[in-house]
Parts: structure tokens; C-alpha cells; sequence
């Protein structure tokens, strides 16, 4: 064991000068959970980009007070970023991916708003009317109800003076915008309550939201186990294999293969080496999210034991590339081939509800996927049930991973 300790700090060592290995092993790890834990994380509700062009104005060009008060209501459901545009004004193009909706409040709004607030008062007073009298029955007098009901007849006489045509908003946006028409939905419960304002009515409907013991995942709890999972997977992969690549470009396997030292302790100081790395980067992950964004993650012994069996699956797979493919241009070309698409197709970048159905199917086929989603299910959300299935996947590849090593691994192909 005494060599295989030597050898462990010997790697250690290397791995350790070497600047790029602590940029893609440390560095940039860090920079993704703080970048995107930043964009993505936070507390604020979503903010909905909303242009309004509204033409309901008066001849000096104001805009009418019923327009003007929808428009504020608007923005204190405080869900929309809004930005007003003039009659004339064209619009917008987008520079990137931001969507650009246009909502559009007509000519007349106002004038027809009123009239047909007016009008529906005229309706739900003379339909209560209509039902008092059911209720009423035989009990009220003739005369009584004839006065009524006269009443009555006068009052829709009275609505006809009101011009009910409807001035329809106009929303448009594009037909690849998902977010359109549940920013639609948002704008018809504001203008239904806008409409029970103007009739002076309080919806009979209420919700009463009770905080449950269900714990919701934020964005940085997401990225915290993803990230880490992601890059021992790339530690793995490419550091490994290019670096099995370099020692035989160099000549140190050879002379590595001159000394008593077997494949199984080179196999298991690569493993033990990796193993070492792989748990400074969760300590160091876990410490600047706790830093940053409060994120409460302790590594219990099942979380420790499934960083271990990642660490074995993909170290296991780039020996086994370092093994096979002689050339070191080939090798790296052939780690980062693996490494990089299922670094965003497994799901570890990103919720793999954000995808197309059948890049979520690609993804279940991904050893990174069992490996991120173990991870979360116990480093996360403490719950050894869920992360037992991916936890099991996660335990066959690094069987395989080791197996692969062992059998690619010959000193006398160096």
C-alpha cells in the first residue's frame, strides 16, 4: 500500500500544476453554480416583458382614464415588465431570445368598457328583480307586480341606449413563444377583476394558500449536485484519459511499467486520486453555495457513497479510453465527444422539463443522468428512496468502468 500512496500524491501532485485541470475541475465549476444560480435563483416572482400600445386616447393625445387604470392594473399585478409605446411607434425586433408581445388597447376601449359595465349592471339588477319576484311568489300583490314588472321593462328600454359593441384587446407575439398564451391567461384574470372593480363586485370565490412541508427545489439546489456530478464525469473522462495519454507520450509508463507496481494499485490510485478531487469539489461547491445563496447541503454517508461509485464509473470509462486509443489528439477529441453532449442532454444543466419529449428519452440513456439525479435525490432532497434506483445504474457502470480498466490497462501496450 505504501506505493500506492506514493503514487496517489504523485498524481495528486500533477493534477494539482496542472492550470488547466484546476480551471475545468475547480474554476469553472464554481463559475457556472454562481452565474447561472444568480440568473435563475432568486427570490423575485417571474417578470414578463409586455409592450402596450395603446390608441384609446383623447384628441390632445392622453391617454383615457378607464385605458390609463387598466394599464395600471396591469402593472401592479406585478408580474410584467411594461414598456409603453406610442400610436406611431414600430415594433420592436428582438436581439436575441427575448420575446417581444405587443398588447394592444383599440380606439374606443374606454367608451365601450363603460357602456358595457353599465349595461351588465342593468342585467344582474334586473335578473336579481326577476328572481325576487319567483321568490316572492303568490305573496306579492297584482298591483305590486305590475309595477314591477313595468319597472323592469323600462330598464331595458333604458340599456338599449347603450352601445354595447365589444373593443377586443389585441396580444400578438410569435408562434414560438411558449410563454404567450399563459401571459394571456395573466391578462384575462386582470381584466376580469378590473371588470368586478368597475361593477363594484368582490369575487364569491376565494383561495386560501396553506404553506405545506413539501420542500421545493430552487434553481441553485438544481445546479449545486448537476454541476458536480458533471464535472467529476468530465474529470473523469477527459482528465483521465488525456492524462494516461500524456504519461505515455512522455515515456513514464513505460518506465512505470518497468517497476513492480501492478495494474489493480495503478487502477486504484487513479480511483483513489480521483476519489480526492472529486470530494473537494462537492466541499468546495457545497461551501460557496452555502456562501452565496444559503443552500443547506450536508453529505451524508449515502451521498458520500455515490460521489464514490461516479467517481469509479467514469474514471473507469477514461482509463479504459486511455487504454484503447493510442494517440493523445485522438484521445482528447474522443473524451471531449462523449463528455460534452451528455454534459447537456442528461439533464444536469438544466431540468429535462425544459426539453423536447424525445430528448428527455435521450437522456434516461445517459450515465450522467442516474449519476446528477442520485446525487440531488440524496445530497438535496434527503431522500435515500428515490436516489436508490439511479444510485444502483450509477453502481453497474462504475462495475463496468472498473472492469474495462482493468482489462485495457496492459504494460505491454506502453
Amino acid at each position: 500500500m505504501t506505493a500506492v500512496h506514493k503514487i496517489v500524491w504523485l498524481l495528486f501532485r500533477s493534477w494539482m500544476r496542472d492550470k488547466s485541470s484546476l480551471f475545468f475541475g475547480f474554476a469553472l465549476p464554481i463559475m457556472f453554480l454562481l452565474v447561472f444560480g444568480t440568473i435563475f435563483g432568486g427570490p423575485a416572482p417571474p417578470n414578463y416583458s409586455l409592450y402596450i400600445r395603446n390608441l384609446d386616447t383623447d384628441p390632445q393625445g392622453n391617454p383615457e382614464p378607464l385605458a390609463a387604470a387598466f394599464i395600471q392594473a396591469l402593472n401592479s399585478s406585478q408580474v410584467f415588465d411594461l414598456k409603453l409605446l406610442n400610436p406611431d411607434d414600430p415594433a420592436p425586433r428582438s436581439t436575441g431570445f427575448a420575446a417581444i408581445r405587443i398588447l394592444t388597447i383599440p380606439k374606443g376601449f374606454s367608451a365601450s368598457l363603460l357602456n358595457n359595465t353599465i349595461a351588465n349592471r342593468i342585467d344582474i339588477t334586473v335578473d336579481t328583480i326577476n328572481r325576487l319576484l319567483q321568490m316572492a311568489g303568490e305573496n306579492l300583490p297584482e298591483a305590486t307586480r305590475a309595477n314591477i314588472t313595468q319597472g323592469l321593462s323600462q330598464m331595458n328600454t333604458f340599456k338599449q341606449l347603450f352601445k354595447t359593441e365589444k373593443k377586443p384587446l389585441t396580444l400578438e407575439g410569435s408562434p414560438d413563444d411558449r410563454l404567450l398564451q399563459p401571459i394571456e391567461a395573466i391578462i384575462n384574470t386582470v381584466a376580469d377583476r378590473f371588470e368586478l372593480a368597475l361593477l363594484n363586485s368582490t369575487s364569491t370565490i376565494e383561495i386560501n394558500t396553506v404553506q405545506t412541508n413539501i420542500r421545493q427545489l430552487r434553481a441553485v439546489d438544481y445546479y449545486l449536485p448537476g454541476y458536480v456530478a458533471a464535472f467529476i464525469m468530465t474529470n473523469g473522462l477527459i482528465g483521465v484519459s488525456s492524462f494516461t495519454a500524456e504519461m505515455r507520450r512522455k515515456g513514464v509508463m513505460k518506465l512505470i511499467a518497468a517497476t513492480p507496481l501492478s495494474r489493480a494499485s495503478w487502477i486504484v490510485s487513479l480511483v483513489l486520486m480521483q476519489t480526492i478531487v472529486s470530494l473537494i469539489l462537492t466541499a468546495v461547491m457545497i461551501a460557496v453555495g452555502w456562501m452565496v445563496f444559503r443552500i443547506a447541503a450536508v453529505p451524508d454517508l449515502f451521498s458520500l457513497l455515490i460521489i464514490l461509485l461516479g467517481t469509479l464509473a467514469f474514471t473507469g470509462l477514461g482509463s479504459f479510453i486511455g487504454g484503447v486509443v493510442k494517440s493523445a489528439e485522438a484521445v482528447t477529441a474522443l473524451g471531449n465527444t462523449l463528455s460534452f453532449p451528455m454534459m447537456f442532454l442528461s439533464g444536469a444543466f438544466w431540468p429535462l422539463e425544459l426539453m423536447p419529449p424525445f430528448m428527455q428519452q435521450i437522456a434516461r440513456f445517459t450515465p450522467l443522468y442516474y449519476f446528477h439525479v442520485a446525487l440531488r435525490e440524496s445530497l438535496i432532497a434527503g431522500s435515500v428512496s428515490t436516489a436508490l434506483i439511479p444510485a444502483a445504474v450509477v453502481a453497474i457502470l462504475a462495475m463496468a468502468g472498473i472492469i474495462l480498466a482493468a482489462y485495457t490497462t496492459k504494460w505491454r501496450d506502453f
